[in-house]
């Protein structure tokens, strides 16, 4: 079965660099399955690319070999590293992007072998020159250890994670990512409240500066322009407009606290 790449980044797609990511990866690997996740990443949002990767890897066959391309230091001091976990593959820019599927038995490394690399690399395009051709050797069989030294924990960069807070009859988390949409995506999971209350979404009461209607099941739930909570495709509790944008109508941001009592 031919290899899956997945390609995350925020170069967009008005300019040719996605394409020439993927001219290099089936030149090297023609027989790759590239599947584009996303290459709308909010410019230089690793937090966002965090959040997306963490979300989507789930639903693929072990083997894949995801590649993130969003990369503020291209170029600088910043390392490159391969981390597997879950029986996949995770290439990316050692900027945090990979703290959300980081688990405590993935095994880290930091690509220096450059004998996978283009002959002459870029110092602003390392998505063609050096995560191209590496994630096509990885989907061609390359052993992970290959690609350079082993890493600890200690020496790549985790992303401080927005924490949930869990008293009596409350939690207390925050907006962990605005989707295209504008729905506020929150840390706070499904599992993280009572089940014995989840048959009735009702009895939990959401605010985020302003009370927000009751949880409910669909957006449908409330008539059109009206603001709500509901579990996402994700499980995540999200605050949404029903037809419109939670983060404009509410001037909400990254980071904002948000409050479920029951």
């Amino acid at each position: 079965m031919a290899q899956i790449i997945t390609l995350t980044t925020d170069f967009g797609l008005e300019d040719e660099y996605v394409g020439v990511m993927k001219g290099v990866i089936l030149s090297r690997a023609p027989g790759a399955r590239i599947v584009d996740l996303t290459h709308g990443i909010k410019a230089q949002d690793v937090r966002q690319a965090a959040f997306v990767i963490h979300s989507a890897s789930q639903y693929f066959s072990q083997g894949t070999v995801h590649t993130v391309v969003v990369d503020p230091g291209v170029g600088g001091q910043r390392k490159i590293i391969l981390l597997t976990a879950g029986n996949q593959l995770f290439l990316a820019p050692d900027n945090g992007v990979l703290s959300l599927v980081h688990q405590r038995d993935s095994c880290i490394y930091e690509a220096t072998n450059d004998s996978f690399f283009l002959p002459s690399v870029s110092r602003t395009f390392h998505g063609r020159d050096i995560f191209a051709p590496l994630a096509a050797a990885l989907a061609n069989g390359l052993d992970p250890a290959e690609v350079g030294p082993r890493l600890t924990d200690k020496e790549i960069t985790l992303l401080p994670l927005s924490e949930v807070r869990i008293t009596e009859r409350k939690v207390t988390g925050s907006v962990i990512a605005i989707d295209h949409f504008g729905n506020l995506i929150t840390n706070i999971h499904r599992s993280t409240l009572p089940g014995d209350y989840l048959g009735d979404l009702s009895r939990f009461s959401v605010e985020i500066g302003t009370r927000v209607a009751g949880v409910r099941a669909c957006y449908e739930d409330v008539s059109e322009g009206g603001l709500l909570s509901l579990f996402g495709s994700r499980d995540y509790l999200e605050i949404v407009v029903n037809r419109g944008n939670a983060a404009m109508f509410l001037e909400s941001s990254i980071d904002d606290e948000v409050v479920v009592t029951w």
